[in-house]
């Protein structure tokens, strides 16, 4: 079986996720099977209705009354994906996660146990609300780790902003994440392929003519500090045999740094010294979550 391709969604609560998935269902509905996984913390999914009442054609999984990435849902989340799966047999999954939701732990379970070799995770968008990012408090902190992982971030309502604002919010966003691809927006009109377009865009050079390629997608997370010439040896050794490695290590020096690779191509830059936990993800034919854990623990 050929791995399915996962978007996940990501965004604070009102940021504009439901309108990008309908958005999503509007131009892909006749051209594939798709998906759409929602999860809301609330007991009813109002959000649900709404993309029901696009008249198209996809299948939804709705998941309430809680996130599924807490501990008491994970086992409960998991066997109805993959029952979803084997029911409807989606040629895309797109996962709209709660607004509070860590996406990390999102790609963390679902390329867990069996659901790994159904999956892979082939993009990660996030959309920040421009007008009420700078509100959201003690809640910022998840927002912006939302925004640590995410390949492209929106930066959505630019039309109801002051100028100074929407540059504001790029700027803190470019610090969060340099590596992400941004996108200016009103009613999430951005830039978003899901199928053949998107593996190329950010796998180049796979050029299987598929929706489905074989790749394995993997979350390494790990409390260790490293040396920063470990970290250039490490990334020297896995990044060649990876489609894509992106993330954040931690330093011994007590420095963050990003990377990112595209096969053998590395970027790394500072971020602040905020300490968090070292998370990678790596989209790979050539090795095993196992055998890549195990090279890290090594390191000095």
């Amino acid at each position: 079986m050929m791995k399915i391709p996962l978007h996940i969604v990501s965004g604070f609560l009102g940021s504009g996720k439901t309108t990008l998935l309908k958005k999503i269902i509007h131009t892909y509905s006749g051209q594939y099977r798709l998906g759409i996984i929602q999860n809301e913390f609330a007991p009813a999914n109002v959000d649900g209705e709404e993309l029901i009442n696009t008249g198209k054609d996809f299948h939804l999984l709705e998941i309430n009354n809680g996130s599924v990435f807490c501990a008491c849902l994970l086992g409960d989340f998991s066997r109805s994906l993959e029952k979803f799966i084997d029911t409807c047999h989606p040629d895309i999954l797109i996962i709209e996660a709660s607004g509070l939701s860590d996406t990390t732990s999102t790609a963390e379970v679902i390329l867990s146990g069996h659901l790994s070799d159904k999956l892979f995770l082939a993009s990660n968008w996030c959309i920040v609300d421009t007008v009420n990012y700078h509100r959201t408090g003690s809640l910022k902190q998840r927002v912006e780790h939302q925004i640590r992982m995410a390949d492209i971030v929106m930066i959505n309502k630019t039309d109801l902003a002051e100028e100074q604002m929407v540059k504001k919010t790029v700027e803190e966003v470019r610090i969060t994440n340099p590596f992400a691809e941004i996108q200016l927006t009103r009613f999430c009109d951005a830039d978003i392929h899901i199928g053949q377009s998107a593996i190329n865009k950010f796998y180049p050079g796979h050029n299987q003519s598929l929706a489905k390629p074989e790749i394995n997608s993997m979350v390494m997370k790990s409390g260790k500090k490293i040396s920063c010439e470990s970290l250039v040896l490490f990334m020297k050794e896995w990044a060649p045999k990876s489609f894509r490695i992106k993330g954040y290590i931690n330093l011994e020096n007590a420095e963050t740094w990003a990377v990112q690779s595209v096969f053998e191509k590395t970027e790394m830059a500072k971020t602040s010294q905020r300490f968090h936990p070292t998370e990678l993800i790596a989209l790979t034919d050539q090795f095993t979550l196992r055998e890549w854990n195990q090279a890290f623990r090594k390191l000095s």
